[in-house]
């Protein structure tokens, strides 16, 4: 029985989608191919190939959203959205995820008390934080694009 028990939480571990562990810093996968993407988040929900141009991936689960749009170059556009049940819990997020940014180099702009602008490392990115009124939580939404910084 405790072996049963032990295999199940092994394949738990090993075969739940990295997804539910990682953060909303998909800046830092412009550049990369799909493959970097799929290794670091696991199988997406749903794959759009059907321009042989460009791929689109696409994660889902009750507090993420994650979107990669890539051509032959690697990753150019990539959105992500997390939520989180009180303002201090994401506003925490929002800091680290731009004190990170600040130390590898990038340029903040601050657009507003809850938007953000980063740039560098061959990215541009906006940060937003809001409030749902309807379910009383909060959510930060991130938008990078390549760039030729």
């Amino acid at each position: 029985m405790l072996a049963k028990i032990f295999l199940c939480a092994i394949s738990f571990y090993f075969f739940t989608p990295a997804v539910f562990s990682q953060d909303v810093k998909v800046h830092k996968l412009i550049g990369k191919n799909l493959e970097t993407v799929i290794s670091k988040y696991g199988k997406p929900a749903h794959q759009d190939r059907s321009n042989p141009a460009m791929e689109c991936i696409f994660y889902k689960t009750q507090t993420y959203q994650l979107v990669f749009v890539a051509d032959n170059q690697g990753v150019f556009q990539a959105e992500a959205s997390k939520v989180y049940n009180d303002k201090s819990s994401a506003i925490n997020s929002l800091d680290k995820m731009i004190s990170e940014c600040i130390a590898e180099g990038c340029n903040p702009d601050t657009i507003n008390a809850h938007e953000f602008g980063l740039q560098g490392g061959g990215f541009k990115a906006n940060l937003s934080l809001f409030e749902n009124t309807y379910s009383k939580k909060y959510e930060i939404k991130v938008k990078a694009n390549r760039s030729a910084n």
